[in-house]
């Protein structure tokens, strides 16, 4: 994937660079080949609304949820999932739109880097390293569209500033800004960075050129106001801006595993030999490389809010990992390696087994996921529509555990939590934890049923379910209160990593397999029936 012939002064793409170039996009995409529901956390649960959103319509799904679009900063997927899912079949258009997130950072890598070094190299296309990484697996559909339109938008920034179209440089930055703050803030806020960093480097160069300063100085932040202004309009216009801070803890020395987010997979030994390869890499290149004036300053800036950052701020979660996965981006889109022919083959076999190792692997984790797939759908096949089924786990995650069996990202975080939203794509059945917040999706639950939705929660435990099952909602913490007096309010229960038997009385086994049971719920004698308001629709 990467060649000696990165001592090539071309401007336009080579023979050798599109054939480069197109066997890193198969390499990369054969997983998707293999299985039709990839094992991405959040993925599901995302697909599931794009669903929604494009068959608003439909007689069973339009009884739950409601199309509720307003100025967000997480709208790009969903505008295009919407639309590509009218014309496409759920899963087929789904697996574009996934596939789609995992390229669009190394597309931006390479606009960015033909930009900032007026040529076509094969340097940028070793961001096929990181493109399965934590932020991937995680889900975060719409911060990687936004990290490839803020490298993008900042490629179009410099190219107009270098050529004096100032005006045009405005108009088309107010522009990338618009769309990268709908795909994702965190997107604006590089893009901000970016064309900030080169500002700065313009003026830098300006005052070592014996040119007055205060002139420089003016213009750009002129046109850095007036290009950036649509994003500060769109926040203070978006929920985003009065939303609770919602600080989460800072996360210590732990941001350590961080570092290692853009090449993070289910397997701590992938990860470390992948880690350990990419920063081989780096030092090869380390001797005599260039930075694309933005770069220097913006990586500096990257480290110390990766370092200062809480876990989560917001509602957005895993800030730091987003950010590593930025700033890895970074180093394959400014940095242009000057590699003796020797050393260059060195790196470019390096990288091409990196790359083509980590894509083996994710293949093979991908084709095991189908039997769990084929579990999870035998056991739901007999879900009715319209049914309310509640997502659980028979356990507490055992991280190390789970990440053996592939189902875990290493380290972090269960990577299946969300495999329940098939109950909607594929049973139209309600599933209460779709992403349908008003304050981050285009979407909404219908007031019948807010009571039993619980976006942005995460499965119960049976001992959760027990606490809760004679509870009113006013008594349980948020992301519980969908679950109060749930025997009397939901017909099933889906449980991930079941026990042997029903873990409740007040559930019957329908379904018992290793991977995923169903359950009937079998409701008591409702403790407060005559009062509760939050009593169920007739079943």
């Amino acid at each position: 994937m990467v060649k000696a012939a990165d001592t090539s002064s071309s401007r336009a793409p080579t023979l050798g660079w599109f054939a480069a170039a197109a066997a890193l996009a198969v390499v990369l995409l054969l997983p998707f080949l293999l299985v039709d529901v990839p094992p991405v956390l959040d993925y599901p649960n995302h697909l599931a609304r794009y669903f929604v959103l494009a068959h608003p319509d439909d007689p069973i799904l339009s009884q739950f949820y409601a199309p509720h679009w307003r100025i967000l900063p997480n709208l790009g997927m969903d505008v295009i999932g919407a639309a590509l899912l009218k014309v496409s079949s759920v899963h087929v258009g789904g697996r574009i739109l996934l596939a789609s997130s995992l390229l669009m950072p190394m597309i931006g890598a390479v606009v960015y880097h033909r930009v900032a070094f007026g040529r076509f190299s094969y340097w940028p296309l070793a961001s096929g390293a990181v493109a399965y990484n934590a932020v991937f697996f995680l889900g975060f559909m719409n911060f990687l569209l936004s990290l490839g339109l803020a490298l993008i938008g900042a490629a179009a920034w410099t190219a107009l500033r270098r050529r004096d179209r100032n005006g045009v440089a405005v108009i088309a930055g107010a522009t990338f800004a618009a769309a990268i703050f709908f795909s994702h803030i965190f997107g604006a806020a590089l893009f901000a960075l970016l064309i900030g960093s080169e500002e700065l480097a313009r003026i830098l160069r300006a005052r070592r050129d014996g040119a007055p300063m205060i002139r420089d100085l003016g213009v750009s932040a002129i046109l850095l106001a007036l290009t950036l202004s649509p994003v500060v309009a769109l926040y203070l216009a978006s929920p985003l801006a009065e939303a609770e801070a919602g600080v989460g803890p800072w996360r210590g020395l732990a941001k350590l595993w961080d570092l290692l987010a853009p090449v993070m997979t289910t397997s701590e030994t992938v990860t470390a030999l992948s880690g350990l390869a990419l920063f081989a890499a780096l030092v090869l290149v380390a001797r005599g490389i260039r930075l694309a004036p933005a770069v220097p300053l913006s990586l500096v800036v990257l480290a110390l809010v990766f370092t200062a950052v809480p876990a989560m701020y917001k509602g957005g979660s895993f800030l730091d990992v987003r950010i590593a996965v930025m700033a890895a981006m970074l180093l394959f889109a400014g940095l242009q390696p000057q590699l003796s022919p020797r050393r260059a083959i060195v790196v470019a076999a390096l990288m091409t087994a990196t790359i083509v190792g980590r894509s083996a692997f994710v293949a093979d984790g991908w084709y095991a996921h189908r039997r769990d797939l084929a579990e999870l759908r035998a056991a739901i096949a007999t879900v009715e529509p319209g049914e309310r089924v509640l997502m659980a786990r028979g356990r507490d995650i055992d991280i190390v555990a789970a990440a053996r069996a592939g189902r875990a990202l290493a380290g972090y975080f269960p990577i299946d939590n969300h495999l329940g939203a098939l109950l909607l794509i594929e049973r139209h059945a309600f599933w209460p934890l779709l992403f349908a917040d008003p304050s981050q999706q285009p979407l909404v639950v219908k007031p019948a049923f807010t009571p039993y939705a619980g976006p942005l929660c995460e499965p119960a435990t049976p001992s959760q379910l027990s606490q809760a099952a004679d509870q009113q909602p006013d008594s349980l913490p948020r992301c519980r209160r969908y679950l109060a007096d749930w025997p009397h309010r939901f017909d099933a229960v889906l449980m991930l990593d079941p026990p042997p038997t029903a873990p409740l009385p007040e559930l019957a086994t329908a379904v018992q397999g290793d991977y995923v049971a169903l359950y009937r719920v079998v409701p008591p004698a409702a403790p407060f029936a005559s009062t509760n308001k939050f009593a169920a629709p007739t079943r």
